[in-house]
């Protein structure tokens, strides 16, 4: 598609501007099953996503086909705006004075043939049917990478590209003996270089995930020292992720409305929104309006610093973009891109052997139905480990934990070391709470 004549056909056309938003994408995709290929496909997709202003309502229109024709766009556009009642004032960006650069190195996908990648996923189900004779199924096993690169194009001038390159090695597993109900492991490593998915590393912690939970029970019904696990942490971080959001402030389904400045949670605790940190596989250089991307604190020493802003936010509360555009279909809302809770200073092992008895919980299931992000209140199915004396004594299943975000983060005894940074933008170390209600036996 010629995006500069389409942009000359909407202005002629008596648009006031108009973007062009394409995504170039590449996926291999290959799934393993008993050491055969079960699945191994290469998709590409090259999608448009058209925004223009017409008589001061913002209309969008998306489509694949590059070769759709331009007059069928500018009319899709104006039929798409003329049934729009919104009265928001709305914005094509004209640019930022300075674009940080995301510069790493290369993941070398490319170089690695379609049979080496077949070969690294057998790899990975092999090792994990051969660590433990309790492992009886290998039911999921893939390896995929894929390519992106973004450019936005407007009326304005803007013009300005990004790409990313990532892979991800997946497997499950099942672990059985004579006495226990079979349980589950997975695990997921998503990675920047083809070299740093290793398959022993990931077999491994599958099994070891499966293998640990054999004889799992619930535990008796009270309330506990927990501590959560890093990863079912950054769960819970994003669960409840859209309260910094300022689309949710525009939308009033926010409990942090009029609170920046104020005290939210405990002096330990920092929360940031890192768009630029190159260790993080999402990372942005900016973001899906074009404006340049920053890092910054959400939550400072446990002070509401700021809500994340896109233009039309920022525009309704009188303040500036924080560059959290975040693309969804036609339409952009305010979100995260890189959103952690920084690290402390302890251990996993020295916030256990902290613990007279409790619980760490290594599992949240049912995030989306169990939380409400306008109370912060939560409630899922848990599993993980029951501990005495410093020490876990057995794995826990079949419990439900409870609790508010807001009122726990007020409730910290310590925070972990370890941060994990999920491939979904989300990121936590394992912190250790006063105290949580859960329900078992």
């Amino acid at each position: 598609m010629n995006i500069n004549e389409l942009i000359k056909k909407a202005k002629q056309a008596n648009f006031s501007d108009i973007e062009v938003y394409q995504e170039i994408s590449e996926t291999t995709s290959i799934s393993i099953f008993n050491g055969e290929i079960d699945k191994n496909n290469i998709n590409s997709s090259n999608v448009y996503t058209v925004r223009a202003i017409y008589n001061g309502k913002m209309a969008g229109y998306t489509f694949e086909n590059q070769d759709v024709d331009l007059d069928t766009i500018i009319a899709k556009l104006k039929e798409n705006a003329e049934i729009l009642t919104s009265l928001d004032e709305v914005e094509i960006f004209a640019g930022s004075e300075k674009y940080e650069k995301i510069e790493r190195a290369p993941g070398e996908f490319d170089k690695h043939t379609i049979t080496d990648k077949v070969n690294l996923a057998k790899e990975v189900e092999r090792i994990a049917k051969s660590l433990d004779n309790r492992i009886v199924l290998v039911n999921y096993c893939e390896y995929e990478d894929q390519k992106e690169t973004s450019r936005i194009v407007n009326s304005k001038g803007l013009n300005v590209e990004k790409s990313s390159v990532y892979g991800a090695l997946v497997v499950g597993v099942v672990a059985k003996d004579a006495v226990n109900n079979p349980q589950n492991g997975f695990e997921v490593k998503v990675a920047l270089n083809y070299n740093d998915l290793d398959p022993q590393k990931i077999a491994e912690k599958a099994v070891k995930d499966a293998v640990s939970m054999l004889g799992a029970a619930p535990c008796e019904s009270k309330t506990y020292p927990v501590i959560i696990e890093n990863e079912a942490m950054s769960s819970l971080l994003g669960g409840f992720s859209s309260i910094f959001s300022g689309t949710a402030l525009l939308n009033k389904v926010t409990p942090l409305a009029g609170k920046e400045g104020t005290k939210i949670m405990q002096d330990c605790v920092n929360i940031i929104d890192a768009p630029l940190d190159l260790e993080a596989v999402n990372a942005q250089p900016f973001d899906d309006e074009g404006v340049a991307c920053y890092n910054k604190a959400i939550v400072e020493n446990g002070v509401f610093k700021t809500f994340m802003h896109n233009l039309k936010t920022a525009k309704k509360f009188n303040t500036t973009t924080t560059g959290n555009g975040v693309k969804a279909g036609n339409s952009i809302s305010a979100g995260s891109y890189n959103l952690f809770i920084e690290k402390g200073d302890k251990t996993k092992e020295e916030l256990i052997a902290s613990v007279e008895e409790g619980l760490l919980i290594t599992d949240l299931s049912g995030l989306h139905a169990g939380l409400n992000p306008i109370s912060c209140d939560f409630s899922c199915q848990s599993s993980g480990y029951y501990i005495k004396n410093g020490k876990i004594e057995r794995p826990v299943t079949l419990i439900v934990v409870s609790g508010n975000f807001l009122r726990m983060m007020n409730e910290i005894e310590a925070i972990g070391s370890d941060i994990y940074k999920g491939y979904n933008g989300k990121g936590a170390p394992s912190i250790l709470f006063k105290g949580l209600p859960v329900s078992g036996k």
